[in-house]
């Protein structure tokens, strides 16, 4: 009785990770190309300036810091958020009315934790460029998540395929 509650057991863990890791597979695929063609926008035939807002260069977020606004709308002069004319957010929260961060709202970004996370979006750890080193590791995560997801249909089909056979009694030999 024990072994036949521990081969169901088996069997339901089995079918578990057949299905979210199919279903996982398919996002992490997703985010590995979406990451890749970010980094290089020529695969798409786009230039570097087209897309610099998604293209994680060197600095760019250093960059996109320090050139927010520092002038804050009427909201500020009551101490209030708020809106300016154009109907972008002016607030106390180190925002500035275009969209980027004040500079200073992280102090020390370039330590700690926070530093070292911005570096591998940029595609650097420290100052060496490691940018070849991302597209090779999204490269491979999509290699090794489209062959689970082949596999995990062949598996499903298999399943379907046996399950019909044992249900149709004109199969049987």
């Amino acid at each position: 009785m024990k072994r036949e509650g521990r081969f169901f057991a088996m069997k339901k863990t089995r079918r578990a990770h057949l299905w979210i890791g199919l279903i996982a597979s398919i996002f992490i695929f997703m985010e590995s190309l979406t990451g890749l063609l970010m980094n290089e926008p020529w695969l798409i035939g786009q230039t570097q300036g087209e897309g610099i807002r998604g293209n994680f260069q060197p600095g760019e977020f250093n960059q996109q810091f320090s050139q927010g606004s520092n002038s804050q709308g009427s909201g500020q002069a009551s101490g209030q958020p708020g809106m300016n004319n154009n109907g972008q957010f002016q607030g106390r929260r180190g925002f500035g009315g275009n969209r980027n961060f004040n500079p200073g709202m992280f102090k020390g970004e370039s330590q700690g934790m926070m530093g070292i996370i911005r570096g591998l979006h940029e595609g650097r750890i420290g100052t060496t460029n490691i940018k070849w080193l991302i597209d090779l590791v999204a490269i491979a995560l999509m290699a090794l998540t489209g062959t689970g997801i082949y596999l995990s249909i062949k598996v499903l089909s298999a399943e379907r395929k046996r399950k019909n056979r044992s249900e149709d009694p004109s199969e049987v030999l």
